[in-house]
């Protein structure tokens, strides 16, 4: 256990899970006090639970009234926020022409719209505090092209599209704004897709990296001098 984050307000969403979790145990072990969103309510319930200080509040980063209550809950319970983690995000993967409708939807609503809305109402806060951190979870799927990954792909573009942007317009206001890019986290989602977009000799629980020691790059960034800024991580399994 550390204090290096003691006192400061840190906000996660899609943290019921794999990264997710992974940033809130790894900040609560910091010190941090935690705000929690997920849509899973139990699952999100437990993370809270087995965190020192942390409120859990089940949301819905597709709508932007959740994603306010979140940030509402988390300054009307501690007052401030310093760190916003926009983690929450899906992926369906097939070739190009067999999304539906609905997975073009559900891909753009939550991993765009949802860091989005994320980034707007955390922003809202931090720019009159003059301070804080935003760190939106892109994917080095936003930085290349991937066979069967198209609409993912472009979601993730867009994720690193409009990070980059708001970083320009929150310096003026002492707002540090991050883009992550992590290749492949072994994490339990790998083990729901039926189709797999990598090649058969990669074993995602053996090759791909943890999702702890990922988490650990979020941390030692938000615990960076205030007058530096990280404006990109790509990190990758020494695989690729």
């Amino acid at each position: 256990m550390s204090d290096r984050l003691k006192g400061k307000v840190v906000c996660i969403t899609g943290a019921s899970r794999g990264l997710g979790k992974a940033l809130a145990e790894a900040f609560d072990a910091e010190g941090a006090r935690l705000v929690l969103g997920a849509r899973t309510a139990p699952e999100l319930d437990e993370v809270a639970a087995s965190c020192q200080d942390a409120i859990a509040v089940q949301t819905d980063v597709r709508d932007p009234r959740e994603v306010q209550a979140l940030i509402d809950a988390a300054v009307g319970e501690y007052g401030q926020l310093d760190v916003m983690i926009n983690n929450a995000g899906l992926a369906v993967y097939g070739p190009a022409g067999s999304y539906t409708p609905d997975d073009i939807d559900r891909i753009i609503d939550t991993n765009v719209k949802g860091v989005i809305h994320g980034s707007q109402c955390a922003y809202q806060v931090m720019k009159p505090q003059r301070s804080g951190r935003i760190f939106n979870i892109s994917s080095t799927a936003g930085k290349m092209h991937l066979p069967n990954e198209s609409v993912y792909n472009a979601s993730k573009w867009a994720v690193t599209g409009f990070t980059g942007t708001l970083a320009m317009e929150a310096r003026a206001y002492n707002v540090q704004v991050s883009n992550i890019c992590p290749g492949g986290i072994a994490t339990p989602f790998w083990k729901s897709q039926e189709f797999l977009p990598f090649p058969d000799k990669y074993d995602p629980e053996r090759d791909f990296m943890q999702p702890e020691k990922v988490a650990r790059v979020v941390v030692e960034l938000a615990c960076t001098p205030a007058e530096l800024v990280a404006s990109e991580i790509v990190l990758q399994p020494m695989l690729f």
